[in-house]
Parts: structure tokens; C-alpha cells; sequence
């Protein structure tokens, strides 16, 4: 910029001249006085002089701001690296975070199915434990039924020989039981001699009443056995459905609460980094736009200066 004003500065001095020409108001010129003529020039030099230093001032001040802007760059390009580096690394944190959601959810969904074919395995057990306790019911009237049809049987055969036995005779003690004995037991040598029940209705039905009383005992405490074993299986399973609950509520909670906590720190401190930055980026750019306007200012009263001592010199040499 100083090499702008050299030629305009130069035109005041005599050596610019050719050496055939001469100054306007030169002290030789008899137009004008000499002390005018000294005052003039003078201040023309003055002004030009006080113009010069003005803008090797302004063109220091905008080489002052160049290497400032310069550095500005370089600093917003190093902070823009440092931010993306973090933005990588929030990244690669989130998709390992996505990664250990997605394990957890796996998880989560292994539990539930665990939990769901607990509950099914459950739900067949008690369907089976109620069917064996109808079972139980079951074989229990039978039993009833059967001990009941036995004493009938018993009685029948008792009122039968009571009601058809002849008159007692002396005899010893163990004939008489013996002869009991054998009427009870139905023997083939006393069913030709004493008319007694046939042995459809006494020995075959009583025996047979005996061995299905026997069997449905046998299925009832096999039944009763059962019952037990599928109790105690749903007990176990329901502390471990039990277990499982817990384990998943505790999981889900602590999981939860930590996802919260680091979320809310890494935006809270997201947030005041960029407020920050944003601060000083406002701030340097406020500087730069008040620096920038008073150049033009500065400027454009030198262009005015110029021009009116452009035109005061046109009017000097008319």
C-alpha cells in the first residue's frame, strides 16, 4: 500500500518535475505570494506525510490481523480435529454401548423364554397334579366302594351260616372253629354237607374284591407318591421363576440407572464445551467485524481526503 502513494507523495517534491516544467504556485510565479505559495505546499506535504504514516499504520494493524486470523484457523482447525476425534470416540463408544444393549437384550430375551417355558412347564405340571389328584379321588371311592361291598359280602356269608348251621352238638372248642373256619373259607368238603353261599358269591368274589382292593391301594400310593414328586418340582420351579424375577428386575435397574447417569454427564459436558466454544468464536468474530469497520472507515475518510485535495489542486491550477 505504500508503494500506492509514492507517485502521489513524489509530485510535491521539485526533482519530480521534468526540467521543463515548473511548480503551479511556485515563489517564482507572480500570481501568487510567496509566503502563500510555502504555506500551501506545506501542508500539502503535511497531509500527505500524516496520510502515509496512517496507512503504514493500517497496513501493519491488517498484517497484525492476518496472522491473527491465520492463527484462528489454525486453532479452529485444531479444535475442529480434537472435536471430531471425540465425536469418533463418543462414537465407538455408543456402538459398544449399542453392542452390550444388544447382548443385554439377548439376554433378556434367553431369560424370558426361560421364564416362558418355566411357566408352560408349570402350567403342565399343575394340569398333571390336578389329573392324579383326580386320579387319587378316584381310586379312593373304588377303595371305599370296594371295602364296602366286602363287608356286605362278609355280612351276607356270616347272616347265611348263622341261618342255616343245625343245632350245636357237644363237640370240643377247636371242631366248632374249625368248622367256621372251613365255612368261611368256603372248602369243597363242606359244600356237600351244609347248603352255604355258591363260590361265585363267597370265596371267588371276596378274593377278587381283596386283590383290586390291594391294587387300587397300590395305584393310590403310587398316585399319593406322584403327587409328592410334581409338589415338590413346582415348588422348585417357582423359586426359580422367583429367582429369575428378581434377578431381572435387579439387572434392568442397575443397568438403567447407569445408562441414565453416564448419559446425562456426557451431554452436560457436551453442552458446555460447545457453549464455550461458541462463546469465544462470537466474541473473536464480533472483534474482527469492529476491526473491519473501522478500517473502512478509516479508509473511505482517506479516499474523501484524497479526493478533495485532488480537487482543491485542480482548482489551484485553473
Amino acid at each position: 500500500m505504500e508503494s500506492m502513494f509514492e507517485d502521489d507523495i513524489s509530485i510535491l517534491t521539485q526533482e519530480a518535475l521534468g526540467p521543463s516544467e515548473v511548480w503551479l504556485d511556485a515563489p517564482g510565479d507572480p500570481s501568487l505570494g510567496g509566503d502563500m505559495c510555502s504555506a500551501s505546499h506545506f501542508a500539502l506535504i503535511t497531509a500527505y506525510g500524516d496520510i502515509k504514516e496512517r496507512l503504514g499504520g493500517l497496513e501493519r494493524e491488517n498484517a497484525t490481523l492476518r496472522r491473527r486470523l491465520k492463527v484462528y484457523e489454525i486453532k479452529d482447525g485444531s479444535l475442529l480435529e480434537v472435536e471430531k476425534v471425540s465425536l469418533q470416540q463418543r462414537l465407538n463408544q455408543f456402538q459398544h454401548e449399542l453392542q452390550k444393549n444388544k447382548e443385554q437384550e439377548e439376554q433378556l430375551g434367553e431369560m424370558i423364554q426361560a421364564y416362558e417355558k418355566l411357566c408352560v412347564e408349570k402350567s403342565d405340571l399343575e394340569t398333571e397334579l390336578g389329573e392324579m389328584r383326580a386320579l387319587v379321588e378316584t381310586h379312593l371311592r373304588q377303595i371305599c366302594g370296594l371295602e364296602q361291598q366286602l363287608r356286605q359280602q362278609q355280612g351276607l356269608q356270616d347272616a347265611a351260616f348263622s341261618s342255616l348251621s343245625p343245632p350245636p352238638a357237644p363237640a370240643p372248642p377247636c371242631a366248632d372253629l374249625d368248622l367256621h373256619y372251613l365255612a368261611l373259607r368256603g372248602g369243597s368238603s363242606l359244600s356237600h354237607g351244609w347248603p352255604g353261599p355258591t363260590p361265585s358269591m363267597s370265596e371267588l368274589e371276596r378274593r377278587r374284591l381283596e386283590e383290586a382292593l390291594e391294587a387300587a391301594q397300590g395305584e393310590a400310593r403310587g398316585a399319593q407318591l406322584r403327587e409328592e414328586q410334581l409338589q415338590a418340582e413346582c415348588e422348585r420351579l417357582q423359586e426359580e421363576l422367583k429367582q429369575l424375577q428378581e434377578t431381572r428386575a435387579q439387572d434392568l435397574a442397575s443397568n438403567q440407572s447407569e445408562r441414565d447417569m453416564a448419559w446425562v454427564k456426557r451431554v452436560g459436558d457436551d453442552q458446555v464445551n460447545l457453549a464455550l466454544a461458541y462463546t469465544e468464536l462470537t466474541e473473536e468474530l464480533g472483534r474482527l467485524r469492529e476491526l473491519s469497520s473501522l478500517q473502512g472507515r478509516i479508509l473511505r475518510t482517506l479516499l474523501q481526503e484524497q479526493a478533495r485535495s485532488g480537487a482543491a489542486d485542480g482548482d489551484s491550477g485553473l
